[in-house]
């Protein structure tokens, strides 16, 4: 925690000239409180509108009680009206409306790096094959994940990397509201329902309107790029693998969309403002939506100063013809990209064994799969079941990213 004991000799009005007026100069120097000892600078108005007093915010639902433009903007203290003590700022206001504010309260919120500390928020980690298989846990026993020190650990490698293994997960269970799948997604977090239903089975099929659904090559892409919103989370749950063939790969597209941002800046800018329809106009639905292949922040990034790469768009079965007014750059910058992703020493293989799962961010980490056979001991189709069976659901990021901030609360307080 900072130290607030040497505050009372360093606490000052700030000084800094807004521009070459006079009145504008000592206005600003009465509406702001600077903190040396922080590097921060707190307007009046932010800290009368932060009060966190049982007045401003409620004792036990912690919702704040006035709306931000019930603060007058020329509201400044009253004549010494500042005090600090060892344990933070007390605040007399003009309006006489009292506030204190712990010294824990403004050190948290003096730096975008301090807040996104106090959130324990998990920053990406761009990877390629060797990396990630050298990353903090890219696999992990099923029952591991019933012991919270071990959720934690799961939680912060799939918000770092976007992908996971879970072995020894049972295939005992298949149907969609009992099977193993579903439940794995739920002990991470919140289960998202989209047309196929909550979970779903990914098996050769005669005649298939989903290429996934065939034996074939499937390459790198995407689910559900045709929704405004498509899922964040995917689980694929190995049922049953008895083919030639079927590996599973994966490709960061975040860690080639960094790549393009760097050294390939004006194919990048095409990327992130062209944007590419995605369709599935079958089966009885008709659904269509727009992205552009790199999504950006809505907002710059309070410490970078630029928007920084939200998701990526990428699903060539589901690109539906782009609008005739597409830039001729667009399709140079497209091709770039996809020899990114195509690049030796990127693609993270591995052959999906019975009882192994695999957890994967569907809006960073694109996945493919090679082409299959029946293997020559399994004599075609059993009795019982197809010779490939995946078991499928997606959920969603903000409940699993929840858990994984009270978990690391409560390590940090050793409660794990």
């Amino acid at each position: 925690m900072m130290a607030f004991k040497r505050l009372s000799t360093s606490l000052n009005i700030v000084r800094t000239q807004a521009g070459p007026s006079t009145s504008n100069r000592r206005q600003l120097a009465t509406s702001s409180l600077t903190i040396p000892s922080l590097n921060a600078t707190f307007p009046y108005r932010w800290l009368r509108d932060s009060c966190q007093c049982p007045e401003c915010v409620h004792p036990t639902t912690f919702q704040k009680l006035h709306r931000t433009t019930d603060i007058p903007s020329n509201l400044s203290p009253n004549t010494d009206g500042v005090r600090i003590t060892q344990d933070g700022v007390h605040v007399e206001w003009t309006s006489g409306h009292q506030s204190f504010y712990p010294s824990e309260f403004l050190a948290r919120y003096a730096s975008p790096a301090a807040l996104a500390a106090f959130h324990r928020d998990t920053a990406r980690v761009p990877w390629d094959r060797r990396r990630f298989v050298h990353s903090g846990r890219p696999s992990i026993g099923y029952e591991e994940l019933q012991m919270a020190h071990k959720l934690k650990e799961a939680i912060e490698q799939l918000a770092q990397y976007g992908l996971m293994i879970v072995e020894g997960v049972p295939n005992i269970e298949t149907s969609d509201e009992r099977c193993e799948a579903r439940m794995l997604a739920k002990r991470l977090g919140e289960l998202r329902w989209t047309f196929y239903g909550e979970a779903w089975d990914v098996k050769n099929v005669v005649n298939s309107r989903n290429i996934a659904y065939t034996n074939l090559y499937l390459g790198l892409h995407m689910d559900l790029q045709y929704f405004e919103h498509p899922p964040r989370y995917q689980v694929l749950h190995c049922l049953r693998n008895r083919v030639k063939g079927g590996a599973s790969l994966f490709v960061d597209a975040l860690h080639a969309a960094n790549i393009m941002r760097e050294r390939y800046p004006a194919d990048f800018d095409i990327l992130a403002s062209t944007p590419v329809p995605f369709h599935y106009v079958n089966d009885g639905h008709h659904l269509h939506y727009s992205h552009p292949t790199i999504q950006l922040t809505d907002l710059p990034d309070r410490t970078s100063g630029r928007r920084e790469i939200a998701y990526v768009n990428y699903s060539p079965p589901f690109q539906a013809p782009l609008p005739p007014s597409t830039p001729p750059e667009f399709y140079a910058a497209l091709e770039r990209f996809a020899a990114e992703l195509d690049a030796p020493g990127v693609t993270f293989e591995y052959t999906l064994k019975e009882t192994d799962a695999v957890v994967f961010d569907n809006r960073r980490v694109l996945h493919a799969r090679t082409a299959f056979e029946d293997a020559a001991d399994a004599g075609g189709e059993e009795k019982n079941g197809p010779n490939r069976w995946l078991k499928g659901c997606y959920f969603e990021a903000d409940m699993m990213m929840d858990h994984g901030r009270v978990l690391k609360e409560k390590a940090e307080k050793g409660e794990l």
